[in-house]
């Protein structure tokens, strides 16, 4: 089946009604027209990628916030006035220290 186009189909759609809106319906004319319409079947709209990500990142932002707050109480409850020559010599283990064992 041939993809259908929206817009030139409520066109010619709106062009017939407008047409011959005084036309008598015959029930075998509508059970013909229902039959097509159900034939046809849903559009297919595809969803772009930009909509996706911003789904994605709303759905992760409750996330990224309890995350953020963790890491803004462990930064504030690490003491910051570490000594300068330990952290030159091995701050991996001043950082972690500070972190873990703060």
């Amino acid at each position: 089946m041939k993809p259908i186009d929206d817009i030139k189909l409520k066109k010619n759609l709106v062009e017939a009604y407008q047409t011959h809106p005084d036309v008598d319906i015959n029930p075998a004319w509508q059970q013909a027209v229902m039959r097509r319409i159900r034939e046809i079947g849903p559009l297919n709209h595809s969803i772009s990628m930009g909509l996706s990500f911003q789904e994605l990142v709303w759905k992760m932002a409750p996330a990224f916030c309890i995350l953020l707050i963790l890491l803004v109480t462990g930064i504030f409850s690490m003491d910051l006035s570490f000594v300068y020559d330990a952290f030159i010599n091995d701050p991996v283990a001043v950082i972690y220290n500070g972190i873990f064992w703060g």
